[in-house]
């Protein structure tokens, strides 16, 4: 009996042993797998926080485009603005011309219903007035005389894409005027509408005629962007980002000025 029970306990001893020794290798094993799952989720984090960095970045960069395209839009306006203050000056500068050379005719007082007209001599017929202005049949033809509407006439033909009609007629304006302070401006938007044609070797020479011959035009800071861009245009790239640059140092903080520093930025990009 007391055989059978000390066999019994042995038994019971080796199982519990066992079972014990089975309990570490599990917990062993345990903790080997939540260390590894420990890691997989130092890691997920990891890669969690670059995408946000990422994202970050792409958010950044669309904020960059959207302020981009604004001040597109803005500077669209402002030259729109621009445009038209420059043609409101023009009828300004008309209307003042026009009152200065204004007179009032005197008409001599005389007997109702003659007007002043005296009667023709006797056994001659009434002389008639010719219509003013009227050419005799078959004699020439006159052109109208060239007045100072023909700048805003001259700029709502370049505004409707009229470019060769609209250059003739700034030329017009110029040597017609060549005292009046938009003569500069007209040389400036003759060198537009061949910027416009494509026609760059003409833009050019047209732009810094404004830099030479009109220093104290108000398009002259327009002038010298527009001849950089030019410039860059027919493969002249040194000769236009000195230009450029030259514009950026004279008035660093004009809208040509800002225009020159992003065209800039664009050719340095990769």
């Amino acid at each position: 009996m007391k055989r059978t029970v000390l066999i019994g306990i042995a038994v019971f001893g080796l199982v519990a042993g066992s079972v014990c020794a089975g309990t570490r290798e599990d917990i062993a094993q345990l903790n080997q797998q939540v260390s590894t799952l420990s890691q997989r989720v130092q890691m997920v984090e990891s890669q969690l926080t670059e995408i946000q960095k990422t994202l970050s970045g792409l958010s950044e960069k669309l904020d960059a485009v959207a302020r981009s395209s604004q001040t597109a839009d803005m500077r669209a306006d402002l030259d729109q603005v621009k445009s038209q203050i420059e043609v409101l000056e023009s009828e300004v500068n008309a209307l003042k011309s026009k009152n200065s050379v204004f007179t009032v005719p005197t008409v001599a007082s005389s007997p109702a219903g003659t007007a002043g007209a005296e009667a023709p001599p006797a056994g001659q017929p009434e002389q008639r007035p010719s219509t003013t202005g009227a050419p005799e049949a078959g004699g020439p033809v006159t052109p109208p005389p060239v007045t100072q509407d023909l700048y805003k006439q001259a700029y709502n033909d370049y505004l409707q894409g009229k470019y060769e009609l609209a250059a003739g007629e700034f030329k017009q304006f110029m040597e017609a005027f060549p005292k009046d302070p938009r003569a500069g401006n007209s040389q400036y938007w003759i060198g537009e509408c061949s910027y416009s044609r494509k026609d760059y070797a003409s833009a050019k020479q047209a732009f810094q005629a404004v830099l030479d011959g009109y220093p104290d035009s108000t398009k002259v800071l327009g002038a010298r962007l527009k001849l950089g861009l030019t410039q860059l245009s027919v493969d002249e790239t040194a000769q236009g980002i000195a230009t450029l640059k030259a514009l950026i140092a004279a008035s660093p903080n004009s809208d040509e000025a800002m225009i020159a520093r992003d065209r800039l930025a664009k050719l340095q990009a990769p």
